[in-house]
């Protein structure tokens, strides 16, 4: 099914060979020019100015949290995941959390909010570089109560999903709350039917970040920040005196609406079949597993979660190296030693087999 996306948003796809492997910035549909077009004089900082902006963003932000959480929560559109960790990380400070405890497998921009906000941090090691160390987790709220805690639902290197309601459970226990990054995985979760997954955003579990210019390929520059209250939402606008508002939302100023104009298109588009998306992408990356991990010659942290698979190798820098010779980017999971392998709806069909086979090649 190549082109998935792109086929229910324009009618048709138009997908060449792609270089990139693992890569979470897919082309977006070809079709979304005009609509962007439309946008690129209309200022995001400044959406109640221009009018259906708002619209746009109410459209965003249900896809977003119906795609993850199955029912609608406020939100608000940012630039991505950083900006929405940054700022569910402020709004926690705010009310009085100054600790952030995390697992070595959170992104980085979890080190880089708490860095800017004057956070403290704690790392708990996870267990194997990847999996919840629970028992940790919860010597870590022992010794700092009263903390936010953070969980990733598709870890950046290997697709590995948090257990939330374990973790909510911990930080309810220490008068701590959660925040949730699900950058990646987010808009798959409602179909994907783990048990990690949280069923619900409440006073615990306060806020969720999730990209669309990933899995529903949206252009670059769209995420959405959740929050289980409008008053928790409400603390991150900002005055800006000068604007028809007179308030802006988020970190960010002046911006295009472009990209917004695009997402909120192909979110009413692709909504009806997020259940057919996220099949497809599982059966794909459980087939990608079976021939090039469990029957080699290429291992893995664990089994997929979420459509990322670490393919590891113990000549890891020959493969990337022979890869870059064939004119191959490949992105890494430096943890452990191998190509992060990133399985979207741009590359099903054709660009995942030839994927698969230039992989098995070079190993």
């Amino acid at each position: 099914m190549p082109g998935l996306v792109e086929r229910i948003v324009c009618g048709d796809e138009r997908r060449a060979s792609l270089k990139v492997i693992g890569g979470m910035i897919p082309y977006p549909p070809y079709c979304l020019c005009d609509a962007m077009e439309g946008a690129l004089h209309e200022n995001l900082g400044d959406p109640y100015a221009y009018p259906g902006l708002t619209e746009m963003v109410g459209e965003v932000v249900s896809f977003a949290s119906k795609a993850s959480l199955g029912r609608v929560y406020p939100g608000w559109v940012t630039s991505g995941a950083t900006e929405s960790n940054i700022l569910a990380l402020y709004a926690a400070r705010e009310e009085g959390y100054t600790t952030v405890i995390r697992f070595s497998s959170a992104h980085y921009s979890i080190s880089k909010a708490a860095r800017i906000l004057g956070m403290r941090e704690v790392v708990v090691e996870s267990l194997g570089g990847f999996a919840a160390n629970i028992e940790g987790l919860e010597e870590a709220l022992e010794e700092n109560p009263g903390s936010l805690v953070v969980a990733t639902l598709g870890t950046t290197e290997t697709g590995y999903l948090d257990p939330v309601p374990d973790m909510a459970r911990l930080a309810r226990r220490y008068d701590s709350i959660l925040h949730i990054d699900a950058a990646f995985t987010g808009p798959l979760l409602a179909y994907l039917g783990s048990s990690k997954a949280p069923k619900a955003l409440d006073a615990t579990v306060r806020t969720m970040a999730v990209d669309l210019h990933k899995i529903p390929e949206a252009p670059l520059g769209v995420g959405v920040l959740l929050a289980y209250s409008n008053d928790l939402l409400e603390s991150l606008w900002f005055e800006a005196p000068y604007l028809p508002s007179g308030r802006q939302f988020g970190i960010l100023g002046s911006r295009p609406a472009a990209p917004l104009a695009a997402a909120s298109m192909i979110a009413r588009r692709i909504e009806p079949h997020m259940g057919e998306i996220a099949e497809a992408l599982m059966d794909s990356t459980r087939e990608v597993y079976d021939e090039l991990v469990e029957r080699g010659p290429y291992g893995a942290p664990h089994p997929p979660e979420s459509p990322l698979i670490c393919l590891t190798h113990p000549m890891h820098r020959r493969v990337h190296g022979r890869l870059q010779a064939l004119g191959y980017r490949a992105y890494q999971c430096p943890t452990f030693g191998g190509v992060r392998l990133a399985i979207m709806p741009h590359v099903l069909g054709g660009v995942l087999r030839e994927w698969v086979e230039v992989l098995r090649r070079v190993a």
